[in-house]
């Protein structure tokens, strides 16, 4: 494999084998959570460049089957592929199915109680079942981007199906760009997953794109985590990207390695300038005049929230791999950067994100220490901010080119400077009594800015858009509850949907 994840090197005997079946099956996943597992460690080099003609983007020819190429899966008993361990074949499947029910490692310990970590091998990619007996789809592995992969106990993996390609080496059919003619002047892109809580998102993103008229020398690409395309694609450019196994754990893990798979996919982006946001990042005027600022080692980029915390270095020189005397840049989405960097930085900024979210799951004394720069939840954050920094690329900290729904409300006279909001909640003035049928109880705290008629934390935040807007509202609530109701009205209603589960934050496996 690759080895851009949680790696360590490991000499282990492999076995051939040969796969004969190909598919994909979904389940609904069980809520319950427990936790397990182990400090991962992280590779000590940088991940080496991507070759020149690679690196230029465009359209990958599709792979063939290489015969001679086996795709292998290695079990071990230890996190990091240490301890006892053995490579599956086709003598150990059915047509490439491998239940772990019953199943040991040669010393006869229990292989499903027992498994600490996995590591793909070979052209294919591995897709990871919670039962065995049935099809159940949740995960994969990709081997070309995969190396050691640690294995915890929720979700718990129960069979693997070994497909003999890897769906990254061909044009996905649905993804429009790879057959522009033209390569626009920036991309912007976000990470997503199939939801009702993500669908309206999408839809009221890619409205503020074209609203903005950032169409004119942008393209747009919603990364979607899933194992197959939704419905929404046929409207939305989107690029599926297959869900690491960890992603269940830790949702935000799908920004970097989403990015890492539409790097090493034949949809690969072909912009000069990449520009990463969130799906709550709703565009208000063009960004083309940053984009263009952009220079290869030389990004742009909002400023972090946690920005002159000496925390942040701190964390730097306790989690480093390379370059630990250099300034950490405290930025946040979004992000300008060049598409030649990005190919460096994606890989790392998965490293860091699983090094720093695992970490933090078994070690409670590293958590509670940087507990001020959120470390929790918000890993993936610094963990960009870590891989920026072992890239060695530098970056121009901007102040506003994003407003939040809770920062003060944007005066009129600076509206058309702010670039886009990060959107969340939506008030109406205490004076416009219609808003009351739409009051919420949730978000108190913010009552001096009027009453609150909309948040996308509640359930029904896909269901019900407060309309019409009267005077008085704020830029940022204007802006969410403007591009929520014009862009059902462009786009449409967003249909029920096996695609989108019953549960709001529930994704598409």
């Amino acid at each position: 494999g690759s080895g851009f994840g949680a790696l360590a090197q490991c000499a282990c005997a492999s076995i051939t084998v040969i796969v004969l079946l190909a598919g994909v099956a979904l389940t609904r996943l069980s809520r319950s959570h427990k936790s397990a597992g182990a400090l991962v460690r992280a590779p000590t080099r940088v991940p080496p460049k991507l070759p020149p003609s690679n690196l230029a983007g465009g359209v990958r020819p599709a792979a063939s089957p290489n015969t001679d190429v086996l795709t292998t899966l290695t079990f071990y008993t230890e996190k990091d592929c240490s301890g006892i361990s053995y490579t599956i074949s086709v003598k150990d499947t059915l047509a490439g199915v491998y239940d772990f029910c019953g199943k040991t490692f040669p010393n006869g310990i229990d292989l499903r109680q027992n498994l600490k970590s996995y590591r793909p091998e070979g052209p294919g990619e591995i897709e990871l079942h919670l039962n065995c007996g049935g099809d159940s789809y949740w995960a994969s592995l990709i081997p070309e981007v995969d190396g050691c992969t640690n294995f915890w106990n929720w979700p718990l993996t129960s069979r693997v199906k070994i497909l003999p390609v890897s769906y990254l080496n061909r044009p996905q059919p649905k993804y429009p760009h790879t057959r522009n003619r033209t390569v626009a002047k920036y991309h912007i892109v976000y990470s997503g997953e199939s939801s009702r809580y993500m669908g309206y998102q999408a839809q009221a993103n890619y409205y503020g794109f074209q609203l903005s008229r950032n169409d004119i020398s942008g393209r747009w690409t919603r990364i979607m985590t899933a194992g197959e395309v939704d419905d929404m694609a046929d409207t939305f450019p989107t690029f599926v990207a297959k869900r690491h196994p960890y992603s269940r754990r830790y949702g935000p893990l799908n920004k970097a390695d989403g990015i890492v798979k539409w790097y090493a996919s034949a949809d690969r982006p072909k912009a000069d300038v990449i520009v990463l946001i969130d799906p709550d990042n709703w565009l208000t005027q063009s960004i083309a005049d940053i984009a263009a600022k952009v220079e290869k080692g030389q990004g742009l980029a909002q400023q972090a929230w946690y920005s002159g915390s000496g925390l942040l270095q701190r964390a730097w020189s306790e989690v480093c791999k390379d370059r630990c005397h250099d300034q950490v840049y405290a930025t946040a989405v979004p992000y300008f950067v060049h598409r030649e960097d990005l190919a460096v930085i994606g890989p790392l900024w998965r490293m860091y994100t699983l090094m720093l979210k695992e970490r933090t799951e078994v070690d409670q004394g590293f958590k509670q220490k940087y507990q001020g720069l959120q470390i929790d939840w918000g890993a993936e954050m610094l963990a960009w901010n870590f891989a920026c920094t072992h890239a060695g690329v530098k970056f121009t900290v901007l102040p506003n080119v994003q407003a939040r729904d809770v920062d003060s409300p944007v005066p009129k006279h600076r509206e058309k400077s702010v670039r886009m909001i990060h959107m969340g909640r939506a008030w109406m003035p205490k004076s416009y009594a219609p808003a009351e049928q739409w009051h919420h109880t949730e978000g108190r705290e913010w009552s001096y800015r009027g009453i609150q008629v909309w948040c996308k934390c509640n359930v029904t935040a896909d269901k019900i858009y407060p309309w019409p807007i009267p005077e008085g509202v704020d830029f940022q609530s204007r802006i969410t509850l403007e591009y929520l109701w014009n862009s059902q009205q462009k786009f449409g209603k967003i249909p029920d949907s096996r695609f989108r589960p019953q549960n709001y934050h529930e994704p598409l496996a």
